[in-house]
């Protein structure tokens, strides 16, 4: 008999029904206050609904996003075994932060609004993100819930401290979100980023990442990583300022070699990653890639070495111009 808690730790690859899926919780929103910043961070948690240890992984949306983003990914992810945590980040315009100077809060909207086919009433966004507010904040933040997930804090919901190992995490985020997941996992900037740097995460998971030329990324930026790292982009997944895909995997590319995986995925634009599978177009690829992406953090994160071999394997069967060509080095 295939039990829930068997459910959990089987290999992602494998087609669940719909009714045997493994069960999960969801904290719609809870909202942690870091007293060094009086900064309020609203935050979702998807996690399994079995008793714990799980591993954790830290989830950082896109520029303007918010808690919601990726949640496809974040319950998906939870079915197998992982507390994913999704906080909302200064720069949302969603969930506006009353602690961002108001300028800047007006040219988050203001740019995003002409990335989108606006009128432009600002500076472009390429220029916006270059701020050094928004990536101070976000490493501020992530240093705030790591610092909450190592200790148990009771500021964490009791549900969630019971569910967390706290010696296990990752780090994932989408477009400026894994430009921040690239940082936190060994990506030099010139001019370094202020100090305390967040360090300890096993892995990283970058989709929709940044190459060099722009963020503080120079050229050799991402020679020194050496954590492992699973890189994804789309064959229409074009930069702000027009970069190519190939641009975005230039991380996985440059890295010291071993345990790199890349996804390059068919027709799929910037913000397609997190399709649900019901997508008549998108969904079986996203549901694949959310696979792969289980099978790595069940490498990454619980030790499991399956999980290297599905990605081996995928990488292995793998050819351009498939739906989705998986590299490795």
């Amino acid at each position: 008999m295939i039990t829930r808690r068997r459910l959990l730790q089987a290999a992602p690859a494998l087609a669940v029904p719909a009714d045997l899926q493994p069960p999960v919780r969801t904290l719609e929103r809870i909202d942690l206050v870091d007293p060094a910043r009086g900064r309020t961070i609203a935050t979702r948690i998807h996690m399994p609904a079995a008793a714990g240890p799980w591993p954790v992984v830290l989830f950082s949306h896109g520029f303007g996003g918010s808690l919601s983003a990726f949640g496809e990914a974040g319950r998906y992810w939870a079915t197998r075994g992982v507390v994913v945590i999704h906080p909302t980040h200064t720069d949302s315009v969603q969930v506006p932060d009353p602690t961002l100077p108001p300028e800047d809060s007006l040219a988050v909207r203001q740019a995003l609004a002409a990335a989108m086919g606006g009128r432009p009433s600002g500076p472009p966004l390429t220029e916006v993100m270059e701020r050094p507010v928004f990536l101070r904040s976000r490493l501020a933040d992530i240093g705030f819930l790591l610092g909450l997930v190592r200790k148990r804090d009771d500021r964490l919901p009791a549900a969630v401290r019971a569910r967390i190992d706290p010696t296990r995490i990752g780090m994932a985020g989408h477009s400026f979100g894994a430009y921040l997941t690239l940082v936190l996992c060994g990506a030099r900037l010139s001019p370094e980023p202020p100090p305390p740097l967040s360090s300890g995460f096993r892995s990283g998971l970058a989709i929709s990442g940044q190459g060099s030329g722009r963020l503080g990324l120079r050229p050799g930026a991402f020679d020194r990583m050496s954590l492992p790292l699973f890189s994804v982009t789309g064959s229409r997944d074009f930069g702000a300022a027009g970069e190519t895909p190939d641009w975005r995997l230039e991380a996985f590319n440059r890295a010291l070699p071993g345990r790199k995986y890349a996804a390059v995925l068919d027709g799929f634009r910037h913000g397609d990653f997190d399709a649900p599978e019901s997508d008549p177009v998108l969904g079986r690829t996203a549901s694949r890639l959310r696979a792969l992406q289980s099978a790595f953090w069940r490498a990454t994160l619980a030790g499991d070495a399956s999980g290297w071999t599905d990605l081996d394997r995928a990488a292995g069967a793998s050819r351009p111009g498939y739906p989705m060509e998986i590299r490795r080095r």
